[in-house]
């Protein structure tokens, strides 16, 4: 499995679905005895009341990477800038470093008074500005 697994990217995906305030992250397969890159592999973080997934993907980190571009897709930063995930984009670009998604700024964390995974909540962080 080594070949098929980057651990940097299954460990920086857990974390950011972490700090995003999801209350469950999975990573698995769907075909046993098959070859690795057969085997369909899916992730998915569960919030209250969503629940993102990816599927289909040909490896652990496929299916980690996918789901971490997903949450970060159409998002916005602590910087209240929208995030982007390539140079070619207006926005606070984050990149993948080691175990961890960084933004490009250094904004201070919002704090969100409210339950874990309560995107409401977080919506109302954001408006406080």
């Amino acid at each position: 499995m080594s070949d098929h697994f980057n651990d940097d990217v299954v460990v920086a995906c857990a974390e950011l679905v972490s700090r995003t305030g999801a209350t469950d992250f999975e990573i698995g397969y769907l075909h046993e005895e098959v070859p690795i890159e057969d085997a369909a592999w899916y992730a998915h973080a569960q919030y209250c009341g969503a629940r993102l997934t990816v599927e289909n993907h040909r490896s652990p980190t496929g299916a980690a990477l996918a789901l971490a571009e997903r949450i970060l897709r159409g998002a916005t930063c602590k910087c209240r800038q929208p995030v982007t995930l390539s140079d070619e984009q207006p926005g606070c670009r984050w990149k993948l470093m080691g175990r961890r998604w960084e933004p490009g700024c250094t904004a201070p964390p919002i704090r969100i008074d409210g339950p874990r995974g309560d995107i409401g909540a977080m919506r109302r962080a954001m408006e406080r500005g």
